[in-house]
């Protein structure tokens, strides 16, 4: 089968991408902005890059209007920790998925508790 992404709507390129790679773990993302707010967000497309140094990346994709809060975060900062959804969490994880503002903090949208980082200020 052959797929020209040229040829198709973004979104369904999209759910190609996703649907070619399972089982896919999302990367719960979360950062803290200047002000200390928190940002909670999950991610689609998140991998290992590297054993030495350790090495991993996320790809945070634009939206309208600017980048997300998540991406303004870590290069305010350098800092963000990646945390993998579990089944129990699949609800929060996706509330936590929606376009708020900036000073939402999707921990307490969520009803989550926020563990303080061990080696950086994010959650």
């Amino acid at each position: 089968m052959h797929i020209d992404p040229q040829t198709i709507d973004p979104t369904a390129v999209y759910k190609l991408l996703i649907s070619s790679v399972v089982p896919r773990p999302i990367a719960w993302v979360s950062s803290l902005d200047g002000a200390g707010v928190a940002n909670l967000a999950p991610f689609s497309y998140f991998m290992a890059i590297t054993a030495e140094p350790p090495t991993i990346a996320f790809s945070c994709s634009p939206r309208e209007g600017g980048k997300k809060d998540t991406l303004r975060n870590v290069e305010a900062t350098g800092e963000f920790v990646v945390n993998v959804v579990d089944d129990e969490r699949a609800e929060q994880m996706n509330l936590s998925s929606g376009d708020y503002a900036p000073d939402v903090d999707e921990f307490v949208l969520t009803r989550l508790t926020a563990a303080p980082g061990v080696k950086v200020k994010a959650p």
